[in-house]
């Protein structure tokens, strides 16, 4: 048996230097290089195989754990739970709507007030040209009476008649006639005049010529009152 093991140590040891006598011919007539080496050594000499391990990781579905880490996510940040947290936000989202919808009403009345003082403004530039206007032409009409010699002869003649003739007269002429020589005659005497008017019908005419002088007066007035208010000083 001692023979045995020695006759086949001995045949091993010629065949490994047979083997090695010709891997090192090989690298010396550059027939072997060093990767063709390493391919040997890898052959002869392979790398231990990686264990399996016994329980492979259960997969993790992709459909359902993004929303389950993100629930969980959300429930650690805040202590709440993801349909929690999207009805915060909602309500969130629903009060700053409201927010935003009154400012929006408001910001339409404001609007819709600006424009009616601006229509406003319009208006009272008109009616302001308009008793410009009518005191023009009243200072017209006063300055061609005051010119009219007819009108001042007759206002002169008025001026010394009784009052109950004047006012037989003024009954035969047109309201704005016994309008003019009203406002050009002294105060007390269109007083002594006016009182002559007695029959409800004699009131009732004078009644209406007095209204027209009201108004005259009042226009020239106002119109007097916005030109100063319009005049920078």
């Amino acid at each position: 048996m001692k023979k045995l093991f020695t006759v086949v140590l001995l045949v091993l040891s010629i065949n490994f230097l047979a083997v090695a006598g010709g891997v090192g011919w090989l690298v010396q007539t550059k027939k072997l290089n060093k990767e063709a080496l390493a391919k040997i050594q890898e052959v002869l000499f392979p790398p231990p195989v990686a264990e399996t391990p016994a329980t492979q990781p259960v997969a993790i579905d992709p459909t359902t754990q993004p929303t389950m880490k993100l629930e969980e996510l959300l429930a650690k940040k805040s202590g709440q739970t993801a349909t929690e947290q999207v009805q915060f936000i909602q309500q969130a989202f629903d009060s700053q709507m409201a927010v935003m919808d009154r400012r929006q009403r408001e910001l339409a009345d404001q609007q819709a007030t600006i424009a009616k003082a601006k229509a406003q403004l319009a208006k009272d530039r008109e009616d302001l040209e308009r008793q410009r206007q009518d005191l023009s032409d009243k200072q017209q009409q006063a300055t061609k009476l005051a010119d009219d010699k007819g009108f001042q002869d007759s206002l002169a003649l008025y001026n010394t008649m009784p009052g109950k003739q004047v006012k037989t007269i003024f009954m035969s002429l047109d309201d704005m006639t016994v309008q003019q020589y009203l406002q050009a005659m002294a105060p007390r005497r269109a007083g002594a005049i006016i009182k002559e008017f007695k029959s409800p019908e004699e009131t009732a005419r004078i009644q209406k010529v007095l209204e027209r002088m009201r108004q005259a007066d009042a226009t020239a007035a106002a119109a007097n009152a916005n030109t100063a208010a319009a005049t920078p000083r």
